[in-house]
Formats: structure tokens, sequence, C-alpha cells
């Protein structure tokens, strides 16, 4: 009686743990979501952008930054702020609202992917994870790594061209990083299909 009481009490303490991180989760999407929102409801005339000595790392010379209402904010890619229309000019907080949406896309689509971790390791707790649903769960997870290598990427194509009517892109080794990641979820993907498949034979021999 103790020995299973023991059993369902360290179920009991990983499901509270999968449930902290999920919650986790959703707290990191709302808090990205709040940054696009801020940034939404703040005047055009608010943002700056300031080429400053980089008093951390002085090797690095100058750096630009990115000020709102007079406060730091963040370092950037000047490039990305740069963008002008057929007119020449550049809106810093249309620049700053694509960076916003790529980040929460980016977010969501990676927030989604380690919720389904915590199905995976939910299903598992007491039982094999060599299951049909966790086989399908993980084949999603690499369709999703996969959309990470392209929609943030996407998002910010579209509504450079909404705006600016061009969009200026350079090649982006961690995409090729995450690409290969996706493959690699896949394979995995295939060998838990193989291993629930040994484990149904298994379970008819027994």
């Amino acid at each position: 009686m103790k020995k299973n009481l023991s059993k369902e009490e360290t179920r009991r303490k990983y499901l509270n743990g999968f449930n902290a991180f999920a919650f986790m989760l959703v707290m990191i999407v709302i808090l990205t979501a709040q940054d696009l929102i801020g940034d939404i409801m703040t005047d055009a005339s608010a943002y700056e952008i300031r080429y400053e000595n980089d008093e951390m790392f002085a090797e690095h010379g100058k750096i630009y930054r990115l000020y709102i209402d007079d406060e730091y904010c963040r370092d950037i890619d000047y490039n990305r702020f740069s963008l002008s229309d057929e007119s020449g000019n550049t809106d810093y907080k249309y620049c700053q609202l694509i960076e916003d949406a790529s980040r929460l896309t980016y977010t969501l689509i990676l927030s989604a992917m380690l919720y389904i971790v915590v199905i995976i390791a939910r299903n598992s707790v007491g039982s094999t994870p060599f299951t049909v649903e966790n086989s399908r769960l993980i084949r999603v997870i690499a369709g999703l790594q996969l959309s990470l290598c392209v929609v943030p990427g996407l998002v910010r194509m579209v509504m450079s061209f909404i705006k600016f009517n061009y969009y200026s892109s350079t090649f982006d080794v961690g995409s090729m990083y995450m690409l290969a990641i996706a493959f690699v979820i896949a394979m995995i993907a295939y060998v838990f299909e193989k291993g629930r498949s040994l484990q149904e034979d298994v379970d008819s021999i027994a």
C-alpha cells in the first residue's frame, strides 16, 4: 500500500511540475504579446535611434540603440530599422512592430513545441512512451520546428512589403541549423514509431 502510494505521489509531483512549466510558457507568450501591444499604443515620435559607444565592450566601438520615450530599449541591427518608403521616409515605430510581431510568432511556435513535449512527458508518466499519440505528437513537433525556420521571417517580409514595398534580407545560418533540427526530430519520430511497433509485438506475446 505504501509502495503504491509512493508511486502515486511521485506521479502527482511530476504532473505538478509539468503544469507549472506549461503555465510558465503561457506567461512568456503573454509578456511577449504585451511588448507588441505596448509598442502599438506608443506614439511614433517616441522612437529614436542613437549611434553610441558600447560602454560594456569598448572593442565593439559604436553601436545602434533604440530609445523609446528617451529610455534605452535595446541594441539593434540598423539594417532592419533603416527601411524607407517610396518617399525616402522611414518609420522606427513600424520597424519595431515588425520585430515584435516576428518575435511573438517565434515565441508562439516555440511555446507550442515545448507544450507538446510536456504532453508527451505527461502521457509517459507511469507507462511506456511508445504510443500512437506520442508518435503523432513528435511528428507535430517536427512540423512546428520546420515552420520555425520559415514563419517568423515570412511575417517580417509581409509586414515590410505592406509599409515599405520591399524586403531586405541576408543569409541566416541559424535557419539552416533549425532546418537540421527539424530533420533530427523527424528521425526521432521515426524511431518512436518503430519503438511503438516493437512494444505492440512484445505486448501481444505477453
